[in-house]
């Protein structure tokens, strides 16, 4: 939970209050500890940079697949590629930082930098600073670059790539 101000934080202790809502601070139900597995930083920028919003705001000429992957592909893909995304709060932490990000961009594209900062939360000024190399590469155009797709790769199994062809 992200409490940005005092009504946040009146409404939050309000909920807590009435029992409607538990915070879990140091540990799950019953005392056991919150699973988290892996690292978000690499994979949170490669998600960015591929985000076709983003990619809509960064590349001239981007238009957006309109058909999807075939339903038997995207099951697999997601059943493969969930083994190797971080996994319980590491995996909540990556969707947060992820949708900061997207959105910052955004904002800065509607408004232009100077301007957005007035508008955007200080925390997530803080958080783009530790994607900070990421993020300026994004800001000039250049996501999407072959080293990119060979990080992204890199991260993919030697057998799934040769399965899939992506030599």
């Amino acid at each position: 939970v992200t409490v940005r101000n005092r009504k946040g934080a009146a409404m939050l202790s309000g909920a807590v209050s009435s029992g409607r809502v538990v915070v879990l601070r140091d540990g799950g139900h019953g005392g056991r500890g919150l699973p988290s597995r892996g690292d978000r930083s690499k994979i949170t920028i490669q998600t960015v940079q591929r985000d076709s919003l983003v990619c809509s705001l960064t590349q001239e000429g981007f238009i957006p697949s309109s058909s999807g992957t075939p339903k038997w592909l995207g099951d697999l893909l997601a059943s493969l590629i969930s083994r190797t995304l971080p996994q319980g709060l590491e995996f909540a932490r990556y969707s947060i930082d992820y949708h900061f990000l997207r959105n910052l961009l955004f904002v800065e594209n509607r408004m232009g930098v100077r301007r957005a900062q007035r508008h955007v939360p200080q925390y997530v000024n803080v958080l783009a600073r530790q994607y900070e190399e990421g993020m300026a590469d994004i800001r000039v155009g250049r996501s999407g670059t072959a080293a990119d797709r060979e990080s992204l790769l890199s991260m993919v199994p030697p057998w799934l790539r040769e399965a899939l062809f992506l030599f």
